[in-house]
């Protein structure tokens, strides 16, 4: 073998490590499940906030859009799985009773002491109070907590919602739902006077659902209860990924991208400025609520 091809190879074999080493070090550094394509958990039928539209298969609304804002813009692929209120925890487990296993939820689930023991929630992305709605056709006025106390009141079972009714209203009937399907029945047969849940969903609901071209339910002047700060949800144990998330929820409930998903999708107009929309749905993402501790 010549010199000059003596040198050459010798080129060669020092040029490749580092070739290599620059595409390890290119390479996205996510933690699991971020680091391959994620099975992500929503609700259906919550127009608004996620509603599964079943002729095209596709889940539309605030969530599934902050959802691909967040891992698009991060490179993570995601798939989209039905789960529910009652179905959700078991989906984040082994996912076998209902055979729809994640990796994530996001799902219009509340930040509660109880399932930070279960869980690791990143977030959050949304602040709400508690509103109820009614049907349009025999509407009721709800302006504050109180004047639910005479009302029959449905909530679906299982949810933050549900144990405020339970604890701190007591009204005079009190109604469950399996899901928000069962509450808006009730309303449509009159065996219901409101529904009571989270004030935004119940928006979401109000502005986007039609029959016949018409808005069938009302969202009532009432705001009450404890605000509500709406958490994507991991398996416990997830620590390194839940903090991962937590910094990409942070930059995003402070762009325009946020503003812009609430907007569309819960029908505010242009008498409501940003400003406002921020101060009264977006959350502060600070270190005393890190939910992400192992």
């Amino acid at each position: 073998m010549k010199a000059t091809d003596r040198l050459r190879l010798f080129a060669a074999a020092a040029v490749l490590p580092l070739i290599a080493a620059a595409a390890c070090s290119s390479k996205p550094d996510r933690p699991a499940p971020f680091n391959r394509t994620v099975q992500v958990g929503f609700k259906a039928a919550a127009p608004g906030m996620s509603d599964y539209q079943y002729a095209d298969g596709i889940f539309q609304g605030f969530e599934p859009d902050l959802v691909g804002d967040v891992l698009g813009d991060a490179g993570v692929q995601h798939s989209r799985v039905l789960v529910t209120a009652e179905s959700w925890q078991d989906a984040l487990g082994d996912g076998n009773t209902n055979h729809n296993r994640v990796d994530l939820v996001v799902a219009d689930i509340s930040d509660t002491a109880g399932r930070e023991k279960g869980f690791d929630m990143a977030g959050p992305y949304l602040m709400t109070p508690l509103g109820a709605l009614t049907s349009a056709g025999h509407p009721v006025v709800v302006k504050r907590q109180e004047d639910l106390v005479a009302l029959r009141v449905c909530t679906v079972a299982k949810t933050t919602p549900r144990a405020f009714v339970e604890i701190e209203v007591k009204p005079r009937v009190s109604r469950d739902g399996h899901s928000p399907q069962d509450c808006l029945q009730d309303l449509d047969n009159g065996s219901a006077d409101v529904f009571v849940s989270d004030y935004l969903p119940l928006r979401g609901i109000a502005e986007n659902k039609k029959v016949n071209g018409k808005r069938p339910y009302v969202i009532t002047d009432g705001k009450f209860g404890k605000t509500q700060f709406l958490v994507a949800v991991l398996q416990k144990g997830h620590t390194r990924a839940c903090q991962w998330l937590r910094s990409k929820l942070d930059k995003y409930v402070k762009s325009l991208k946020w503003v812009d998903n609430l907007r569309r999708n819960f029908n505010f107009g242009t008498d409501e400025t940003d400003d406002n929309l921020r101060q009264d749905f977006q959350p502060l993402i600070s270190t005393s609520d890190n939910r992400c501790a192992a």
